[in-house]
């Protein structure tokens, strides 16, 4: 019996055949497709057994740490309680009064931080942000104070709600997309049965739908909340992610980027 590798980067759904489902994941040795001349950035959950659950939220969401960022949940929050209609698309494309939420994740990311954070987006040095240009802003970020409306997180431990998460299209994935970006609006929650695993939940526009997802169902995706679930390195820094959030037979490896927007 074969299963398939569910690839997503921003949008972007592709498959491929996998590894046996009747092997335990640790011992799975994935077939993966060559593009560029490498792997697909493929592996397996790491965990044996059934997939754990996405943790349960004991308490509300914690309250942003800079204005900016309240700006940015409030605006997600507005999006949402207006939204009658919303497409993945790769231009922009909103009417408020009609609740109408055309973008791509780029494009959404844009949109809000020009209301929230303009700052931050000024930084970003493009008139047409895509999701490589916030990871290069952040990159740039300092961890200890802001500059020029960005702060680093190193650690996604130390997340909270109106971050910024993004990340580039890694080296290997068949995509015309540059990476992904969206934003936090939750602290992260340490997933049971596997270490060094956070489930974050996230606002994003894509067409494929995450773990616990507002769009499942919706072929025209766009606008949704949804949780992911990324793997961190000894120091806590992420360095994969899981698409489907607890769910997520496979993560895709590159470095994940978070940023804290101070104005």
């Amino acid at each position: 019996m074969r299963s398939a590798v569910l690839a997503v980067v921003c949008g972007l759904a592709i498959a491929t055949p996998g590894a046996r489902a009747d092997v335990p994941r640790s011992q799975r040795v994935l077939e993966l497709g060559i593009h560029q001349g490498v792997p697909w950035p493929v592996i397996n959950a790491p965990i044996d057994g059934p997939l754990p659950p996405a943790p349960a939220a004991s308490e509300p969401p914690p309250v942003p740490p800079t204005r900016a960022g309240t700006r940015v949940v409030d605006l997600v929050e507005r999006i949402r309680t207006s939204l009658r209609a919303s497409i993945y698309q790769p231009s922009t494309k909103v009417s408020e009064k009609d609740g109408l939420y055309h973008w791509d994740c780029s494009g959404m990311a844009a949109w809000i931080l020009r209301r929230a954070a303009p700052l931050a987006l000024r930084a970003l040095n493009s008139s047409r942000p895509v999701a490589r240009d916030f990871v290069t802003a952040i990159e740039r970020a300092p961890a200890h104070r802001a500059r020029k409306g960005w702060q680093r997180i190193a650690r996604v431990a130390d997340v909270m709600p109106g971050d910024v998460f993004a990340w580039r299209r890694p080296r290997g994935m068949p995509s015309k997309n540059t990476g992904h970006v969206g934003f936090v609006l939750d602290r992260p929650r340490p997933v049971d049965g596997m270490p060094g695993a956070w489930a974050v939940r996230i606002v994003d526009s894509t067409r494929g739908s995450h773990q616990d997802d507002s769009r499942t169902g919706d072929p025209d995706g766009g606008f949704g909340i949804g949780t992911l679930v990324f793997l961190t390195d000894a120091e806590g820094g992420a360095t994969s992610y899981g698409w489907s959030g607890t769910q997520s037979e496979w993560y895709i490896v590159t470095p994940i980027v978070f940023g804290r927007v101070e104005r």
